[in-house]
């Protein structure tokens, strides 16, 4: 009998999860959800500036395009640069430049200046910057942490990313409806000034002596590609993040035109319809985060999602309402936390801490592909339809995970 009372309250009231237990972490998370509430207020109030100035597809995903464009070009210097310097003070830096770029968009906003080229340049740099902040906390938290405890961790950074995904967004959506655009970029850039001062002073966690120096920079690129080509474990998951980025993130790229066009929202409709991923990726990562046990087969689970994912936006192209389009934009929400949480615990997992930030870095490289397959998209959409463009995607993405599946084996065996 007193087993199972224990049980049911470890059920009911699962143990703090480990990487809340040290001080700078708790400090970094914090963080985290502040930085991520800012991030949509902004990228909602900057997508509705957008569709109030077009109705092609192309230009929506040009946004998304601009936004993730660093990723692959400036993916690997990042990450060498890592390996190389003080993570924690990159981190700080990245809170900055946002808290700058947001305060001078505000400016342009105020004076009616935001035209569709100041939108797209404004997106480069606040992509920039999110690529920067992402890579340096993951791995500056990691080395904080430990191995043993990393899916919680990745789990715990999503669970920031999608609380302020899901109020951020719905508080941008609030903000078109009631206050002036201009405000919330200012109210942005607030928010991460306060992030550099509670970052002020946390320790390195480790001698920056003790990091490996890179030589010459396109060295240590084609070094730690030959490293993560040998591994077919990293490579086949790479590949997954790839064609996942590329042809399963639809409902996430197009969630402005069906809401502007689809489901005819109004401000508030939109803010929720593009709150609704942060919904779902909250719940599931939040389970991982409370999950006792670590994750012994990420692969498995990667390619799992990612197959569900797929089948899961042609099911969206379906949709005809904001309450459907909601629903299944929540749903794929959930997958795609179960694929944020397995990919990048399969990159720290299976490589040295001393190749984190390198080899995080062509990660970032795949995870760059999305705004390409964004743009495709757009074009694609442009031409046969938005609702054809998103099944043609998902069904080009399926086929190449069929390869994948059977081509990389060593993705589907425990770490």
């Amino acid at each position: 009998m007193t087993g199972k009372i224990g049980q049911l309250k470890n059920l009911l009231w699962p143990a703090t999860p480990r990487p809340f237990q040290h001080p700078v972490y708790r400090r970094v998370w914090f963080t985290g959800i502040c930085g991520s509430l800012a991030r949509y207020v902004d990228y909602t109030i900057v997508a509705w500036l957008l569709v109030q100035q077009t109705e092609s597809s192309f230009e929506v995903g040009l946004l998304v395009f601009f936004r993730w464009i660093s990723h692959i070009f400036l993916g690997p210097w990042i990450g060498s640069l890592l390996d190389s310097h003080s993570r924690i003070k990159i981190l700080r830096l990245s809170q900055l430049g946002m808290a700058l770029g947001a305060g001078c968009f505000g400016l342009i906003v105020l004076n009616d200046l935001a035209s569709t080229a100041v939108i797209y340049g404004y997106s480069a740099v606040m992509g920039f910057l999110f690529m920067v902040e992402i890579q340096s906390k993951r791995t500056y938290v990691s080395k904080v942490i430990g191995r043993s405890f990393v899916s919680s961790m990745i789990a715990l950074e999503m669970v920031a990313l999608h609380v302020g995904w899901l109020i951020g967004s719905t508080l941008g959506g609030g903000i078109i409806n009631f206050v002036s655009p201009s405000s919330a970029f200012f109210m942005v850039s607030f928010v991460m000034f306060l992030n550099v001062l509670v970052l002020r002073r946390l320790p390195s966690m480790f001698s920056i002596h003790g990091i490996e120096r890179q030589g010459k920079l396109f060295t240590s690129i084609r070094q730690t590609f030959v490293y993560v080509r040998s591994n077919k474990a990293i490579w086949a998951c790479l590949l997954v993040v790839g064609i996942n980025n590329f042809f399963g993130y639809s409902f996430e790229s197009m969630a402005p035109k069906f809401a502007q066009d689809v489901y005819e929202t109004g401000p508030v409709g939109f803010g929720i319809v593009l709150a609704a991923q942060g919904i779902g990726t909250f719940v599931m990562t939040g389970y991982f985060a409370l999950r006792r046990k670590s994750i012994k087969n990420p692969g498995l689970w990667l390619i799992t999602a990612t197959t569900i994912q797929l089948i899961g936006s042609i099911g969206f192209s379906f949709t005809q309402t904001t309450l459907l389009g909601v629903i299944s934009i929540v749903s794929l929400g959930m997958v795609s936390g179960v694929f944020t949480v397995t990919h990048t615990s399969i990159i720290l997992l299976t490589s040295s801490a001393n190749r984190w930030g390198r080899v995080m870095g062509f990660q970032v490289v795949m995870m760059g592909l999305y705004p390409f397959g964004s743009l495709l998209l757009g074009l694609t959409a442009d031409t046969i339809g938005l609702a054809h463009a998103i099944r043609l995607f998902a069904v080009i993405g399926l086929l190449l995970l069929i390869v994948i599946w059977f081509r990389y084996t060593d993705l589907r065996k425990p770490i």
